[in-house]
């Protein structure tokens, strides 16, 4: 007969899993600077006060999840939300062609909505590979 004994398994796994946690932090961290880098080319361009109001943040919640936020506008933020929603809202275009912006297609209305759905395609991604690289796995 053989037997295997695990003398710290519970502390090995308590390690793991912390390990996880800080790896799907970074990973949160780096979707929401990818997702800031895009809208910023994207958010409407007048003073720059809304484009530097650019704000994220990470948190644990209570059910165990680590949740990130990015927003604009601060105390502006009914401004940068009219900004963000009102597509009928002129903003100049991009570029010298004159013609009007499509949404997500240069500075205007639904500045942090494209980028989200863009990188929101590859989020599962950035995170395992932030999880495989705070636990030393490739």
């Amino acid at each position: 007969m053989s037997r295997v004994v695990t003398n710290n398994f519970k502390k090995v796994a308590a390690a793991q899993q912390r390990a996880i946690a800080r790896g799907v932090r970074l990973g949160v961290g780096q979707i929401l600077l990818e997702i800031g880098a895009r809208a910023d080319e994207l958010v409407p361009f007048d003073t720059g006060a809304l484009s530097r109001s650019q704000r994220t943040s990470t948190r644990n919640t209570e059910g165990g999840n680590i949740e990130g936020e990015i927003a604009y506008g601060g105390p502006a933020a009914p401004y940068a939300l009219v900004q963000h929603e009102n597509e009928r809202l002129s903003h100049p275009p991009k570029s010298k062609g004159g013609s009007p912006v499509a949404p997500g297609q240069g500075r205007g209305p639904k500045y942090l909505e494209f980028p989200s759905r863009e990188v929101g395609k590859k989020a599962e991604k950035i995170i395992a590979k932030s999880i495989a690289a705070t636990k030393g796995i490739r």
